[in-house]
């Protein structure tokens, strides 16, 4: 989760560009062959919802954000890099 150093809009800007970060990151290991679709296809999906959280949140009203909000994105990137990391191993094992 990004501090408060900046402003509002300034944070929530930072956290959707993160998230669109996400997807080549998430793209490269099936592209130099690391692993295979079983990886990549949930992970995507995984990393699409992420983004749409986060735009839910840019989108918010102009410099305010919904707590509720923030906290739902805070959670579910914890769950996300979980996700990820399990769907690593279970590419390999398969």
């Amino acid at each position: 989760m990004l501090p408060l150093t900046n402003g509002i809009e300034s944070t929530k800007i930072n956290i959707f560009v993160y998230s669109l970060l996400m997807l080549p990151v998430i793209i490269f290991p099936y592209v130099i062959n690391f692993v295979g679709l079983i990886f990549l296809i949930p992970s995507l999906i995984l990393t699409l919802y992420y983004n749409y959280l986060c735009y839910e949140l840019y989108k918010f009203k102009k410099n305010k954000f919904d707590a509720k909000k923030a906290k739902s994105i805070f959670g579910y990137s914890i769950l996300y890099l979980f996700l990820v990391f399990v769907l690593f191993l279970i590419d390999k094992i398969l």
